[in-house]
């Protein structure tokens, strides 16, 4: 099952345009993504700071702080299966860390956006204000928060972290990752205030002493060769910035998002346009992941 998972993602990422023949395929119901309804507005104190993050880190077993994972198709957040990133430095592999980009985490209440080159010349994504590229099968994803969607056009809000006593809350639909030339978003809710498939709104928990705090959120792929993947995120640090009213000492915003970012150009200038049906590298890797289930299937037989 490893073998096979981790050559399909590598076809994902090293196959030709117009490599394979490209008939429609429509996704089965079981697991194309719903349209979810739209989602009403989290309760709650809303927060202005900045969520820093504490690096991943694994030691055989035992893992801490911040993590990605990606959820195959028809799987869920809690149970997978789980894509294996093939440079992931933990033992078990679905597990990617994630470290501090330069403005120490996520900011509530203001954008945090891509380059103006989202990409570098081999397709690496380029944005590290959140947190620092991670590489994915040879290539470094990028996460930002734009004030327009890169893959649909839409323009978000910036990202809000609510608390309710200790528990958090958000909208963070303007957060979408860069990899190998192509957009996602990862937001949650999805720009148009949708939660379709497995998407899940940003919930966690906050201590109002220590200020330390731990978030999830998942977000369905909509459209592009990761068609119905899901990006599960965690998130855990100390918040940066006051709570309940009370004067902040320590936090200071990070550079004005014009400023920062700079005129949208090349691959940031539109939306990334889904495909129709799934890309032709797609077929090899949801070919390759049944044919692990049958043989799965057939030694437990």
């Amino acid at each position: 099952m490893r073998i096979l998972t981790i050559l399909a993602l590598c076809l994902l990422v090293t196959a030709p345009a117009g490599a394979l023949p490209t008939p429609h395929v429509d996704v089965p119901a079981a697991i194309a993504p719903a349209p979810g309804a739209p989602v009403r507005a989290a309760a709650g104190e809303a927060l202005s700071g900045t969520f820093r993050v504490t690096a991943g880190s694994c030691t055989g077993a035992a893992r801490s702080g911040s993590f990605f994972r990606m959820v195959q198709p028809g799987g869920t957040v809690a149970a997978g299966p789980y894509v294996e990133n093939a440079d992931s430095p933990c033992a078990d592999r679905t597990y990617t860390p994630l470290s501090a980009g330069t403005d120490g985490g996520l900011v509530s209440g203001r954008h945090q956006p891509q380059p103006s080159a989202p990409f570098d010349g081999t397709g690496n994504g380029t944005a590290r204000r959140i947190v620092a590229p991670a590489k994915f099968f040879g290539v470094n994803f990028a996460v930002a928060s734009n004030t327009t969607d890169p893959q649909t056009g839409t323009k978000v809000a910036a990202p809000v972290l609510r608390r309710d006593g200790t528990k958090l809350s958000g909208d963070l639909r303007a957060i979408g990752v860069a990899w190998n030339r192509q957009h996602f978003n990862q937001g949650a809710p999805k720009p148009d205030g949708s939660t379709p498939g497995a998407t899940t709104l940003p919930s966690g928990t906050i201590d109002a002493g220590s200020k330390a705090y731990r978030l999830d959120w998942a977000s369905t792929i909509v459209g592009g060769p990761f068609n119905n993947f899901t990006g599960a995120w965690h998130l855990e640090g100390t918040f940066d910035g006051a709570l309940g009213g009370e004067a902040s000492t320590t936090f200071q915003p990070p550079a004005d998002d014009g400023a920062a970012a700079g005129p949208s150009t090349g691959a940031a200038a539109g939306p990334t346009t889904p495909r129709t049906g799934p890309a032709p590298t797609l077929l090899w890797a949801v070919a390759a992941l049944g044919l692990a289930a049958t043989l799965r299937r057939a030694r437990r037989a």
